[in-house]
Formats: structure tokens, sequence, C-alpha cells
């Protein structure tokens, strides 16, 4: 079978694997990362249209995966404002989209996890993979997805991959102007972006307003215990990631890793084979435990 059809195979599968064992495996993010930072999708840039072959096969993960769409077929469209001359490079116009996806739960009130999945696509023949931003983040959402679809609990959980980060948040900009869910039904939301390495622990930004600092605390409270993690840093609110516009309309944090290993960023050399995850599955249990007491 050709690889570009290969990474649109479905693994349903993986929704019969008993809970606690998928959340000690990474072996599902790391295939999520591999095949996002494959060369079939082009950085999953605007050249030949690389975004939208990252969409499809998001797309077909949550299908895979029991997520409902939130809209349409799961695709959020909207267009850039501005063209780009320097990667990502785009002309005004063009046409991307978010992809957006739920798993309901005993109440409406929502948990929302969220990711860019674009990155910087080509400059001539160069390829920017993208492994650590951020096919890596992409795929913690997509496990998280996976994982909360084989244990649905009292919360409704939302699912969002936003295009257009790298050329300045427009994909979350557009949601937050054009919602697909009542935003004052949001208890938190959860950005993750660069998730790659970590063996200096985790940072969380705007982790100290007054919407959100307890929810950081109870993070550390969970960390002190079970030491997931090497530290947990608090940063204040920064125009830095998808979550910045929601931070207007509801509690929302941003999680990055800190230290290696990694690829690289904004480079070419930011590839799978760098992409390290061997703090992976103690991050994830973190934030299930964190779920958990919410």
């Amino acid at each position: 079978m050709a690889r570009s059809a290969r990474l649109l195979v479905l693994f349903g599968f993986l929704a019969a694997l008993p809970l606690a064992a998928a959340a000690q495996d990474s072996s599902y993010a790391r295939r999520i990362i591999r095949d996002l930072a494959s060369p079939e999708m082009f950085g999953r840039g605007m050249q030949n249209r690389g975004d939208s072959i990252a969409a499809d096969y998001l797309r077909s993960e949550l299908k895979a995966n029991g997520v409902k769409p939130l809209c349409k077929d799961y695709f959020q469209y909207f267009r850039f404002p501005n063209t780009r001359t320097k990667p990502p490079i785009v002309k005004a116009g063009y046409r991307s989209q978010n992809v957006c996806g739920y798993i309901p739960g005993e109440v409406d009130t929502m948990i929302v996890f969220t990711a860019h999945y674009e990155h910087l696509g080509m400059n001539g023949d160069t390829i920017f993979y993208g492994a650590h931003d951020n096919a890596s983040g992409t795929a913690a959402v997509m496990d998280l997805a996976r994982m909360a679809n084989l244990q649905r609990g009292h919360y409704t959980y939302v699912f969002l991959f936003f295009g257009g980060e790298e050329s300045g948040l427009i994909g979350s900009s557009y949601f937050v102007d054009n919602p697909l869910i009542r935003l004052s039904k949001v208890k938190l939301l959860i950005n993750i972006d660069l998730f790659c390495g970590g063996d200096e622990g985790l940072m969380v930004v705007n982790a100290n307003s007054n919407e959100t600092s307890a929810y950081v605390d109870k993070l550390q409270q969970i960390n002190d215990l079970h030491s997931f993690t090497a530290k947990i840093g608090r940063r204040d609110n920064a125009r830095n990631s998808d979550h910045y516009w929601f931070t207007s309309e509801c509690p929302a944090i941003f999680i990055y890793t800190l230290g290696g290993p990694f690829g690289g960023y904004h480079s070419p050399t930011d590839t799978c084979e760098g992409c390290g995850l061997a703090n992976y599955n103690n991050f994830i249990s973190l934030i299930r435990a964190f779920l958990e007491q919410l």
C-alpha cells in the first residue's frame, strides 16, 4: 500500500484497548507525529495544500476514535487575510480549515483541548516537518480524544485542531469570532503546543489569572504527590499560542514542555526522529489525573 494511502488507514482496533493500557503506551502518539511530520504532508503548510492533507488525516482519526463532528464534516473553513512571502508562505484569500469534534458527557459544561496542526510548510524544495511544533501537541490532543472515548465522563469534551497559528493565530481567532460552542459553558480550555522533550518539566502560560490560578495550583498539587514531571513553571498570559483569544471568553491555559530532546524549532531539523517522548506518558497521566479531580 502506498504511504499516502496508509496515512488515512483507520486504526479502529485502538478503541478496544483497556483504558489503563492505553495510558501507558506512547506508540499511538508516535504514529500520529510520524504521519503528520512525513514528507507527504509538505510541512502542513499551504504549498501543495499540505494543511488540507493534514486536516483530512485528522478527520479520519477523529472518526476512528468515535469523536462526533462539531460542525459539518468536522471542518470550519476560514480564509487568510494577508499575503506572506516567508514561511508560512500564503496568498491572501487562501482557504484553510479548523478541525473540530466533541464527545458528549453527562452535562453540557465543556472541557476543551486545542492544538494547532499546521506548520511552516515549504520554502522552495525545503520542507519544515514540524514534529515538535506542533505535530506533538496535535498527537497529544488526539490521544486524549481516543482515551476520552474509551471512558466517557461527566463533562462534554471538545477537541479543536487549528490552522493558521504560524501566520498569526488566524484559525483560533476565527473560531472565537465564530464559535461553534457556547464559550460561556467552557469550564477550562487546555492548549497543547511544543510537546516533545520535557526533561526539565512543563510550563503553563496564563497560569496566574483569577480564572486559572486555582487550576494550576491543582496541577501542582497532583505533581507534588505523584512526581509526574520535574517541575511545573508558571507564566502570565502571552499571545504565543492559540489559547490567547479564548482568555477573554473562558478560563484557558497553554502547556508546553521545558527542555529537550526535540529536533529543532522552526527548522527543517524538526523531524520525528528528533522528537523525544520519554516523558510523554507521565505528562498525559498528569493531565488525566487533573481531569479526574475537576
